[in-house]
């Protein structure tokens, strides 16, 4: 039987930090340290941007707010490589999607925190208006730039909508990933692919900037809204009451910026049953959680 191609990297992640872990780096106590001086924050790919760092500020201000520590940004390529350096205790907190969230569970025992809520926040496939594409029928043997293999606006949920529209999203399309959501909707404009994957909030503001012309790109398909826009996880052997820490700072502290950072109306401390939709999403498209949390 085939595996799914996001399961086969999730479990080649799973492979390679069990080889890490063997090695001195896993060993090392100061990387495992529940309670470090020094707080390793990892931070999405978003947009293809050297500002990435300055627009987190307000989100990585708040975990060192409650933690009382001092905090290191490490941003990273991919949403998987933050599941593997937080397996290997390289990165202690992240800022997460969604989707892979039930994933990183599965594979690394991370903790959610801290979810952020009431985001106008959905998933779109955009196409160059002169491709003859008008729907999501038509994408068919077409090329789509996706965002990164961890992305839940930008990966998961188009391929969801593709799969529900009786499309192969590995095998009906030509497929690619771009690294960033503005290189994405860049290679539309471009015309090395027809259509990109992405989040309507970073669709609507290239084109507010002027980046990209919404004349020349149609919206075909769309997502139901996103019910998280952004959850915080821990790495699992971080002190609980660095933990606790973080959730109150997000929850209950100053978080207008954080919360504006994401276009969310709230953070709530993460439940289970926030994630009840992404992993009834994995499933359909063929992930299968349990097979993973036994790698």
């Amino acid at each position: 039987m085939s595996i799914n191609p996001t399961l086969r990297r999730i479990l080649a992640i799973a492979c390679a930090v069990t080889t890490l872990c063997g090695a001195a780096a896993c060993g090392d106590s100061s990387a495992r340290d529940g309670t470090p001086d020094v707080l390793k924050v990892g931070l999405p790919p978003a947009e293809a941007n050297a500002n990435l760092q300055a627009k987190f500020e307000p989100v990585t201000s708040l975990i060192a707010a409650g933690t009382g520590k001092a905090v290191e940004v490490k941003p990273t390529s991919d949403y998987l490589s933050i599941v593997e350096a937080m397996r290997s205790g390289l990165i202690d907190v992240a800022a997460f999607s969604p989707f892979p969230t039930p994933l990183a569970e599965a594979v690394a025992g991370v903790e959610p925190l801290v979810v952020a809520k009431g985001a106008a926040y959905s998933s779109v496939i955009v196409c160059r208006t002169d491709s003859g594409i008008d729907s999501i029928d038509d994408l068919r043997g077409r090329k789509i730039a996706f965002v990164d293999a961890g992305s839940t606006s930008s990966n998961y949920i188009p391929k969801l909508l593709l799969k529900r529209a009786g499309i192969n999203p590995e095998t009906d399309i030509e497929g690619s990933y771009a690294g960033g959501h503005d290189t994405a909707e860049l290679a539309v404009k471009q015309g090395s692919v027809d259509c990109a994957a992405d989040a309507r909030s970073s669709y609507q503001t290239m084109v507010d900037k002027g980046v990209i012309d919404g004349a020349d790109q149609t919206i075909v398909a769309e997502s139901d809204p996103i019910p998280v826009s952004l959850v915080i996880i821990a790495r699992k052997d971080l002190d609980p009451g660095l933990e606790q820490g973080i959730v109150d700072a997000f929850v209950s502290g100053d978080n207008a910026p954080a919360l504006a950072v994401v276009g969310a109306t709230r953070f709530e401390k993460a439940q289970d049953s926030d994630f009840a939709i992404f992993r009834d999403a994995a499933n359909e498209l063929g992930v299968d959680l349990e097979e993973l949390s036994r790698k």
